[in-house]
């Protein structure tokens, strides 16, 4: 059942942001998930045209095939904040766009608003 609400929800969504990258949000009972597919696309495409970047991958992935038991030093850590570097890690949200997703995340918070008006100063009674 939830594989088809997610194939329903990818047929007929729209962006809560168009630009730079879009963003989908699709709200769940208790809040709401971020649909980053354009920031995925973005990774994939940066780590299969960028040399340098797919190198650190698949030395990362070197590293963890020869991992031993864990001895708290993490050498692929250092080689992952690399790539995040010429990935990128974020996700731009500007000018309007912000507001739209401030308005589709207010929107999708469980429960109702409730405004706790100020406590009365010391002295009154």
């Amino acid at each position: 059942m939830n594989r088809v609400r997610l194939y329903l929800h990818r047929l007929f969504r729209r962006p809560a942001i168009t630009g730079p990258m879009r963003l989908y949000t699709r709200r769940v009972p208790d809040g709401v998930f971020l649909d980053l597919t354009d920031y995925f696309e973005h990774v994939i495409e940066t780590l299969t045209d960028d040399e340098e970047a797919l190198a650190l991958l698949l030395e990362i992935a070197e590293d963890r095939g020869n991992a031993r038991q864990h001895d708290g030093w993490e050498p692929e850590k250092l080689l992952v904040e690399k790539l995040a570097l010429i990935v990128g890690y974020e996700v731009p949200v500007r000018e309007k766009a912000l507001g739209l997703l401030i308005r589709k995340l207010q929107a999708a918070a469980p429960g109702p608003r409730v405004s706790i008006p100020a406590q009365r100063e010391a002295g009154a009674a």
